[in-house]
Parts: structure tokens; sequence; C-alpha cells
């Protein structure tokens, strides 16, 4: 894909006559605000485009979650601080950063976001964030096919006994191979929305299962399990719709991509894994939970050599 161009052609609002950057005005009700960002590619059209009226879904300390009104459907921008997991798709804060950079933003009365910014109007002034570059979600390497087996033996050692966001019998929905006949539906009728919070931990057995399942090769039972949990979609939150239409695309946030990496045989499994599982309460062990089950469906595809082998 080409480098995305700045978005030069779209500048900031500008400062009001007579007032520095960040300087009150005589009669104005507070100081406009100016944070520079950088934007995921995997966001380009929507946020390099005309300005769309948007929503906020949740505000934490370190993030704010938007739905955008597109021209077919709406998507989620992640607006996030600048240490904070960086999803596929974040609008990630820049540069310097106070504490709690989103304080006036949950009051805020309207968003929009396009032209490159996202502003938000509020009781406390307007508050710009302006995407002045772009970076790439990453991408696992390729996998060298005779570490593979290894590597996911090692990953169900090490999750043994793991306890995520659900019971223990929900991972089992995941288990064999989603291309089955009816295989995908059922897995998202029992999974997609489950669990509590704006990512559920059902939604997160999903992604890890497609991330797993696409990276090492079997394309057809990711295929099969992202039709699927697109049409289940409406059981569950936006943000996490969302984030499930990434990871069938093969985007995730770099620790998970780090433990792909490592299951393709590239890099120790051990750091990467205990990286993946200190996101959130429990959305590291589910995604790592999703990538086990999605890891061993691929396992289960007939090698080269073995086609047209009686069975």
């Amino acid at each position: 894909m080409a480098a995305r161009p700045f978005c030069a052609a779209a500048p900031a609002p500008p400062e009001r006559a007579g007032a520095g950057p960040g300087a009150r005005v005589a009669g104005a009700p507070a100081a406009e605000r100016h944070l520079p960002a950088a934007a995921s590619s995997a966001l380009y059209d929507i946020v390099s485009g005309p300005f769309r009226p948007s929503r906020i879904l949740g505000v934490s300390p370190l993030a704010v979650y938007l739905e955008v009104e597109g021209p077919h459907e709406a998507t989620v921008i992640a607006l996030l601080a600048r240490d904070a997991v960086r999803l596929p798709n974040g609008l990630v804060l820049v540069g310097t950063q106070s504490v709690g950079p989103f304080a006036d933003v949950a009051a805020a009365t309207s968003v929009r976001i396009g032209r490159c910014s996202a502003v938000f109007d509020g009781p406390t002034g307007p508050c710009t964030v302006r995407a002045g570059r772009w970076w790439r979600p990453p991408l696992p390497r390729p996998p060298r096919a005779e570490r593979v087996p290894a590597a996911v033996a090692e990953l169900g050692r090490a999750l043994r006994g793991a306890a995520g966001g659900l019971p223990g019998d929900a991972v089992a929905a995941l288990e064999g191979d989603a291309a089955r006949a009816g295989a995908a539906g059922d897995a998202c009728r029992r999974l997609i929305g489950r669990g509590p919070g704006l990512t559920p931990s059902g939604d997160d057995l999903i992604c890890g299962y497609l991330l797993a399942a696409r990276h090492l090769g079997a394309s057809a039972a990711a295929a099969a399990l992202a039709a699927a949990a697109e049409r289940a979609a409406p059981a569950t939150t936006a943000l996490s719709a969302d984030l499930v239409r990434h990871a069938a695309a093969g985007r995730a946030c770099p620790q998970a991509v780090e433990v792909l990496d490592a299951l393709g045989g590239h890099g120790p499994l051990a750091p990467a894994l205990e990286e993946l599982r200190r996101i959130g309460h429990t959305s590291g062990t589910d995604l790592a939970l999703g990538m086990l089950a999605g890891a061993r469906a691929a396992l289960l595809r007939p090698r080269p050599d073995d086609l047209g082998r009686p069975r």
C-alpha cells in the first residue's frame, strides 16, 4: 500500500485573532485545545474525508471510543493516549501528554470527525485532535511451517488452566474446524456479546481465533467465522464488532501480533504471551485462548503431502 499523505490540505482550526496557542480570549468561554495525533492507516477514508457526525461510546482515562457515521455503515475510532494499548482503529495522541488527557471530552455536547481532525465541542471549550501523520497496524511475519506445531503445543501448555472472562466450556465452542457446516454460526451464537464491558470476552475469543486461523493458513475456517460474526454483530457493542472486523482482516494490537509471530516460529513465545495477558482484566487471556483454538484448527488442515491419501 502506498504511503498515506499528510493532511496538509486540511489545516487545524485557526486560533482566535490576537491570541497565541492556548490563550484565553476576553469574552470566550474557554481556551481552545489542540492535541496532535497519528491515525491508523485503516482509518484513512473516514479520518481524511469530510466531517461526519459522531457520538461517544465510552470514555476511560486512556481512551475515548467514537462511532462515526459513514457513507454505508458506522465506523468506530479509538482515540488513544500515547501509552494506551494501540488498537488497529486507533487515533493516537503524540508528543507531550498531560495526565488525564481526556478529562474534558466526557462532557462534550457534540463530536465530528473529518479533514484529519476530531473536534469536540463542550462547556469547557472546543478541543481538536489533529492527525498529522499515519501509522500502519503491525503484521506478523510469514510463519515457518515446520516450527508451528511445537509453538502451538507450547502455547497449549502455557494456557493450561488459564481462566478468561467466561467459563471454561465457552472455549469449547471454538474447538475444531469452524469451516465445517454450521460450526461458525453455532460458535458466534454462543460467544458474540457474551461477557461484560465494551469488548466482551466471547468477542475476544473470536478475535483470537480469527487472527491465528488466518495467519496460520486455515483461511476457510477464518472466513466462515468472520461471516458468522458479522451476522451476529448486532448482539455485541459497536466497538467490539469493529475490532472483530479488524481481526478478520488480520489487524490487531502489537501484543497480539507478537504472539502470532511466535506461533509462526519467530521469537520466543513466553515473553510475548506475558505481555498479551497483561491487557485488561481478561481481554489478553481471552485473545490468547482464542488464538490457541484457531492455531489448533490450522493444524487440523491436511498437509499438501496428505492430500489424496485415504482417510
